[in-house]
């Protein structure tokens, strides 16, 4: 038997779902820095490899989260779709353009997919915020 109260870990997971926008915000904050960055770093390809699977992994924890609230499987779409464009674009031997399109487009859809689950998901928990985007009529 845990020895935490059922309210406190409803607390606990509210303070982790509402930590993931933020880590979101910071991967998208810090993601365009780096790509501009990483050629002069002479990362390995497995570095760029990572990046899409803790970017798949966190919009997968975010989808999951945020369709318990909202319930809309559609954020799904845009999500998978991006993924798979995005990591393979690698597999598929593009290059050159076609394969910053790639890298491009995916990513886009991807963090699109994540905006959309993002907005859903507040719009579904925002009748007890007091968040100063919109007024509580």
């Amino acid at each position: 038997m845990s020895s935490v109260s059922a309210p406190a870990r409803s607390a606990a997971a509210s303070s982790w779902a509402a930590a993931l926008p933020l880590l979101c915000a910071v991967h998208c904050l810090a993601a365009p820095i780096v790509a501009l960055i990483a050629p002069a770093l002479a990362l390995p390809s497995l570095a760029e490899h990572a990046v899409q699977f803790g970017s798949v992994v966190l919009a997968g924890t975010m989808a999951l989260s945020g369709i318990r609230a909202h319930g809309d499987r559609r954020v799904l779409v845009p999500m998978a779709l991006g993924a798979v464009l995005w990591i393979a674009s690698d597999p598929l031997a593009w290059t050159g353009a076609a394969l910053t399109a790639g890298h491009v487009l995916g990513g886009l859809l991807l963090a699109a997919g994540m905006a959309w689950n993002g907005h859903l998901r507040h719009q579904a928990t925002c009748g007890a915020c007091a968040c100063p985007a919109h007024s509580h009529d």
